[in-house]
Order: structure tokens, then C-alpha cells, then sequence
């Protein structure tokens, strides 16, 4: 028996017999583990103890031997001195050659190698802690999160998709946990969950890779960390430091930085006109009546509906609601809605950026008469990226600044070509980045599998990644609220902007117009609204921009916390909550937002605590906000707030730091991020005073909110043009200590504010 220790009492032991287990205060929460090729149980044969060194630093190794494998196979445990991870690699020396011609393959699911092969069945004594939980991201469309028990059974998936998972996590009541998710190559390494049979959770090779050259091998991480989202946050550290990953800003891209109107799926023009208009004069009035009604639009999406598919559905007033997943026959815009190109659809939208709707091949397109491809049935996939740089190189043409590529999951999981061999999903992807790069684009990905979320750190362009399902589409509200906020907290990790998918702002049309506007601008990626000709709501819409239509978010996408985990938020009887935060030079804004997501028709009333921030918990006193009521408290470290939801109701507060001279902070109050770096900025407090600026077009009145113990002795405001004491615009109410600053934004767009 040999025992190898990582950082933060992580262990892995090799018993007498070949297998392994792994420790962490308790002796066993994975069970058993070993090695199998087509699911059948390769026997051990010996081991061998060694130390050495990588990019993460250095580390203890076990080299183990197996009797007898169909193919050489080397397999090593890496235990790492200064980080709390175990590392699992797996390399074939003599490569994989194809499977002889006629032979059964065991399909995606199966892998054709795992290593490690754990039985969690077959824990020992004091195995893993009571209570646990298991977590983790299905391969479906936007990595749906899935929820089981301690064994990883019990997991709702999507039926359509293969019951395979990245990351997967074990999620101890007290918050520990340990996450299982590759270290390189994330399309070609799967963790398989049990079936009803005790087949164990199986990390390795997936069953449709038939080759790989020699000496091609894999790596796959174990982490330990206090909580979920800390094992999600080291892990997907360590693979951006590795990738020297650089992401574009939150305002990379007009589509990022404006609101948008869109046309996709849940937007009201999906594949429908408005009555008696084509598609150019159904976008033109839309886009002025948003317009007219205060909502400047800084980019029109054109959906599927603009190109050709194997089966074309018709764009009317009545509209096509479910679309079959066909694939692209050609990308182009099509004859009878465009029958002279783009030009007079970007005229007649004032030369507005566009960005433009892709999804996969058909075979039947004719593309594939010049470009050779992996053909599989219906479907079909470029071998090189020639197509792609004709493609975006129109798209640049055309107008467009971004480049949607949708429907991610049925180009890898549709063209088993694409899985037969290693590297060529990234390929395909790393084609699309360097056509960004060739035509000025920026790229949006949709329908990500995880190992799409995974290999953006190894893109340039992708400047926001869809995080929930369709909106309106086959389910309600609540279930896409529960998805958002967890692939969020993946997104977040990974330093992706998410999007939340189109909304309608019109209330008579969508009850939940409000929730779903925070939704949007709070996960940092694009705002879009679909709304009919006269339906887009000023006062919801403006809530997530200025008036100039540049929108106000917070650091980083709004994510579920912690607690939220290890209970489904909406199959189960529980309250979502998510966070976000915007930071300042004076300190951490949180805004935190709580859901009634459950399926559950009934109230619910549950306590959320500071202590529920997990590591971003505030170590002093806040001033707490609440933003539907508009009420004020103060909180020690040790506290928080009840709160009780009727279903599909929400609460939203925003934690505003207590700054030196017993003062706050609160921000506009008429936004949702009240202190977004867009609208606020620059903030500085001293004993004597405090101060910021405030951004918006020349001659916009924005009514700032703080809170003082004491009344101001005073407010100045400056700017480029003039410097001034305000004697009236402002006021203080010595019951509550709440102040209102009424800022007119000078001809420069920025006012600096001081409170004295």
C-alpha cells in the first residue's frame, strides 16, 4: 500500500490489490478506482514511485502497469506539493490505430478507455462524508446542469444527449468539494456516470475515438477546494494560466457594450413579419419604434430564418415556433425575404452593426462539392477552414461585427467524423477564431456543449457564450432562471461574458418582464429585447442601460451561490440565489438576487445570510438595499435577511460597504447594477468625504442614492466645464440618513461628485 498527499491533505492510495482511493478527511469518496478498456476491467499488474515537475509545479507520481491491455497504455498519478490536486494522465505510446473493420464500437458514451474507473458503490469503511452530493454539467446544448446523489445516479438528463458530464463534482454538506474535469483536451475526454447497473463513474476516452499518433495522451485534474464554485474558480484558473488566456472585455463588441434587438427564438419576429410588411419593413419599424420610445439600438441580430436550411420553414405573419433542427443548406440570404442581398435591409437600418445566426451543415448543401467534409447522414462538417473564412469574409461583407455560431452541440455530436480522431473539434473552433481574426469579428458560441465552454481559453474572439435555454421554449420561466445562474457560475469561472438569451420587455406579453431584464444586463453579456412594433417597455428596458443605450452590468455574470448546489432549484422545494459584484477603489458593491425557480406552486420562505457570499462574504458592516422596496439596513458580518417568494417571484438587494465617515454608497437606483462601471465610476472615500462620477449623455439628470449618519456639509460637482457648489438639487432625511443627489451630466458626459 502506498499512500501519495497534495496540498490541503488531498490523498490518493494504491491498495495491495490495484486500486485506488482518494482521501480527503474522510478515507473513500470516489470508491474503487481503476482501469477498463470498452468497458471491461483491465487486472493490475505493478507500480512504480517517482518525483518530478511540470508547469504546476512539482509533484509525487505513481506509474502503474495493467495485465495485458488490447494496445499499449501508460497511466500515471500525479499528487502536486502546492496545489490541492491529483492529476490522472493517460497516454497511448504506440498511438491508437483504427478498430478492425466490422468490429462493434461501444458509441460516445462508452469510454474507450477509462482511467480512472471509479465504483462509488464500493466505498470502504469511512468513505466519503454523509450527506453528499453529486454535481455536474450534462453534454447537451448550453452544458445543462444535472443534479444526483452520492453514488452519481439519480441525475435528470436531457433524453436526446448522451448521459455524459464535465465537470463532475461530490459536494459535501459543510461546502467541501472535489471536482473531476480534464486538463487538456476537452473534447475527447468524458466522464460517463452509472447506469442502473453498477458501472461506475468512468473518466477517460470517449467510445467514438477510433486513432490518435503516437504518444498522444490526456490529463484529467481532481480538485479540492471549500466549496463549489472555489473548485470551479481554481480549476478553470489553472486552465486559463495555462492556455495564457486573453478575454476580450465586457464592452469588447457593440453587441456587448449597447442594447440590441434580436430575432431568434422567444423574440416575437422569429420567423414571423409583422402584418402586411416583408422582413426589411418589419425590422426597420421595429427598430424605430424601440428608438421612438427612448431605447437607442446599437445591433440588430438576424436569426436562422435569413439562410437557407435542408428544410426551409416559412417566414410569415403567423410565424414558425418550432423549428426543426435541420441543418444549413446554404448561408446566404435567402431570395424570397432578400431578393436583392443586404443592402437596402442596411440602409433602411441606418447601417447599424449586425451580427449574424450559423448553425451546422447539411449534407446535402452544395458547399461540399468544393469543400471536402466528414459526411454523417443528414449531416455534414468541413474538414479544413476555408469554408469558414468564405463565410465570415461575407459576413464582414454584409455588415455584420459578430458571428453567431449556434447549435455547437449537434456539429460535435452529430458528425461522428469529428470524433474519430483527437483535435479536431478544436480545430474546427481555432478555424472560426482565425477567421475573426482575418475579417475584424468578434464570435458569439450557442448551444455549447461543456467542452466548448472549456476550449474558449484557447480563443481569442468569443466575446459572450449562451448560458440558458431557449427563452419560452418547451418549459417555463423558472427552469431556464435555475439553468442561467448555473452555467453562470462555469461562465464566471472561465472569465466568459454569458448571455441570457433574447426577452420581451412588454409585460402584457411576458408577466416576468422585469426578472428577466435584471437576468440579462446581470450576466454581463448581450441585452437583447425581441419585442412586437409598440410592445418594448421604456421603464423595464432602461433599467439595464443609459440614455444613450450603453449598457450598465456589473464585473462578472450574476451566479448561483454556493448553497445552491446540492438541491435542484427548481425540480426541488428551494429558493435560487445568485450573486454578482461591482468593485470600486472604495471598496465591493454586491448585488444579490433570489428566485422562487421551483416547480413548486406554493410560497417558499428560506434565510439568506452574508456568510452565504462564501469567500466574498464582507468582513465589516454593509448597508443592505433592498430594491423592489426601497428600504435601507444595516448588517453585521454575522447576518442577513428572510426572505419568503411566491412562485416565480424574486428579491433583489444590493450590499453597499460602509465607508469611512459613516456613509454609503447606494448608486442609481433607477438601474439595476446601481454602481456599474458604466455609470459610476472612480469612487473614493476618506473621513471627510466622498467621492465619484457619474456618466450619461450631455444634459441627463440622474438621481444618485447614498446613505450618511450624519447630514453633508455639502456637495460639489465638476467637470471639464465648470467646477460648483450645488445649493439646492440634492437633499438628506435625518429619519432614514438617506440622500438623493440630483446630477446633471455636462457636455463632457461625466460629472465628478463630491459629498462633503
Amino acid at each position: 500500500m502506498e499512500t501519495l498527499r497534495a496540498a490541503g491533505g488531498l490523498t490518493i492510495r494504491l491498495e495491495d490489490d490495484g486500486a485506488l482511493r482518494v482521501g480527503w478527511g474522510e478515507d473513500d469518496w470516489f470508491g474503487p478506482a481503476g482501469l477498463s478498456v470498452d468497458a471491461a476491467p483491465i487486472g493490475f499488474s505493478a507500480a512504480r514511485g517517482g518525483r518530478a515537475g511540470d508547469d504546476l509545479g512539482a509533484y509525487r507520481t505513481l506509474d502503474l502497469d495493467w495485465h495485458a491491455p488490447p494496445f499499449a497504455l501508460h497511466s500515471q498519478v500525479r499528487a502536486y506539493a502546492e496545489l490541492p490536486l491529483i492529476a490522472f494522465h493517460l497516454r497511448a505510446p504506440d498511438g491508437l490505430a483504427p478498430r478492425p473493420a466490422g468490429a462493434p464500437a461501444p458509441g460516445f458514451a462508452t469510454p474507450r478507455v477509462a482511467w480512472p474507473h471509479f465504483r462509488p458503490r464500493q466505498r470502504g469503511a469511512g468513505g466519503a462524508p454523509d450527506g453528499v452530493r453529486s454535481y455536474a454539467h450534462q453534454w447537451a446544448e448550453v452544458a445543462l446542469p444535472v443534479f444526483g446523489d452520492a453514488d452519481a445516479r439519480g441525475f435528470l438528463f436531457a433524453p436526446h444527449r448522451p448521459p455524459v458530464v464535465t465537470p463532475f463534482l461530490l459536494v459535501a454538506p459543510d461546502g467541501r468539494t472535489l471536482l473531476l474535469g480534464p486538463l487538456d483536451w476537452f473534447h475527447e475526454q468524458i466522464i460517463a456516470v452509472p447506469s442502473d447497473s453498477d458501472d461506475g463513474l468512468r473518466c477517460g476516452w470517449h467510445g467514438d475515438l477510433d486513432e490518435a499518433p503516437r504518444d498522444w495522451g490526456t490529463a484529467l485534474g481532481l480538485w479540492a477546494a471549500p466549496s463549489p464554485r472555489a473548485a470551479l474558480e481554481i480549476w478553470c484558473a489553472c486552465l486559463q494560466l495555462r492556455a495564457a488566456t486573453r478575454r476580450p472585455s465586457r464592452y469588447a463588441d457593440e453587441g456587448l457594450a449597447r442594447l440590441s434587438y434580436w430575432t431568434d427564438n422567444g423574440a416575437h419576429y422569429y420567423y414571423r413579419t409583422a402584418p402586411g410588411l416583408d422582413y426589411v419593413a418589419t425590422l426597420e419599424r421595429a427598430v424605430a419604434d424601440c428608438e421612438a420610445r427612448g431605447l437607442p439600438i446599437g445591433l440588430v441580430q438576424l436569426d436562422s430564418w435569413f439562410y437557407p436550411h435542408e428544410q426551409l420553414r416559412a417566414v410569415s405573419a403567423e410565424g414558425a415556433p418550432v423549428v426543426p433542427p435541420t441543418g444549413l443548406h446554404s448561408w446566404e440570404p435567402r431570395a424570397d425575404l432578400f431578393p436583392g442581398g443586404f443592402g437596402e435591409l442596411r440602409r433602411r437600418l441606418g447601417h447599424r452593426p449586425l451580427a449574424f445566426h450559423s448553425r451546422h451543415f447539411a449534407a446535402s448543401s452544395p458547399y461540399f462539392a468544393r469543400h471536402p467534409a466528414w459526411v454523417d447522414g443528414a449531416y455534414a462538417h468541413p474538414r479544413d477552414g476555408a469554408l469558414f473564412d468564405r463565410m465570415l469574409g461575407a459576413a464582414a461583407a454584409w455588415g455584420a461585427i459578430t458571428y453567431e455560431q449556434d447549435w455547437l452541440v449537434e456539429s460535435f455530436l452529430g458528425v461522428r467524423g469529428m470524433r474519430a480522431a483527437p483535435g479536431r473539434a478544436r480545430a474546427w473552433q481555432e478555424q472560426l477564431d482565425a477567421a475573426a481574426t482575418a475579417h475584424g469579428l468578434t464570435l458569439q458560441w450557442c448551444m455549447a456543449t461543456p467542452a466548448d465552454f472549456l476550449q474558449t481559453v484557447h480563443l481569442q474572439h468569443v466575446t459572450s457564450i449562451r448560458t440558458s435555454g431557449d427563452y419560452r421554449y418547451l418549459f417555463d420561466n423558472g427552469l431556464n432562471w435555475v439553468w442561467l445562474l448555473h452555467v453562470n457560475a462555469l461562465a464566471r469561472a472561465l472569465g466568459l461574458n454569458a448571455f441570457k438569451d433574447v426577452f420581451l420587455s412588454d409585460r402584457a406579453a411576458e408577466p416576468y418582464a422585469e426578472i428577466e431584464a435584471l437576468l440579462a444586463v446581470m450576466s454581463v453579456g448581450p441585452v437583447g429585447i425581441g419585442d412586437a412594433i409598440g410592445g418594448a417597455e421604456p421603464d423595464v428596458v432602461r433599467r439595464t442601460c443609459r440614455a444613450d443605450g450603453v449598457l450598465v452590468k456589473p464585473d462578472a455574470p450574476l451566479a448561483a451561490l454556493d448553497r445552491c448546489f446540492a438541491r435542484h432549484g427548481h425540480l426541488g422545494e428551494a429558493l435560487t440565489v445568485g450573486e454578482t459584484y461591482s468593485e470600486h477603489g472604495a471598496g465591493r458593491w454586491h448585488y444579490v438576487l433570489t428566485l422562487h425557480a421551483s416547480h413548486v406552486r406554493q410560497a417558499l420562505h428560506e434565510r439568506v445570510a452574508l456568510a452565504d457570499l462564501g469567500a466574498l462574504r464582507p468582513a465589516a458592516p454593509v448597508l443592505l438595499y433592498d430594491w423592489r422596496r426601497g428600504t435601507l439596513q444595516r448588517l453585521a458580518p454575522d447576518d442577513g435577511w428572510e426572505v419568503e417568494l411566491e412562485f416565480q417571484d424574486w428579491d433583489y438587494r444590493v450590499l453597499c460597504p460602509l465607508l469611512p465617515g459613516e456613509r454609503a454608497l447606494i448608486g442609481d437606483v433607477g438601474r439595476y447594477a446601481t454602481v456599474g462601471d458604466r455609470r459610476i465610476a472612480d469612487v473614493e472615500a476618506s473621513a471627510a468625504q466622498l467621492a465619484f462620477d457619474v456618466m450619461d449623455l450631455p444634459g441627463a439628470v440622474i438621481p444618485i442614492h447614498g446613505w450618511s449618519a450624519a447630514r453633508p456639509r455639502g456637495v460639489a460637482v465638476a467637470s471639464l466645464d465648470e467646477d460648483r457648489e450645488l445649493s439646492d438639487g440634492w437633499s438628506w432625511d435625518a429619519a432614514s440618513g438617506r440622500w438623493v443627489i440630483d446630477v446633471v451630466v455636462p457636455r463632457s458626459g461625466r460629472a465628478r461628485v463630491t459629498v462633503k
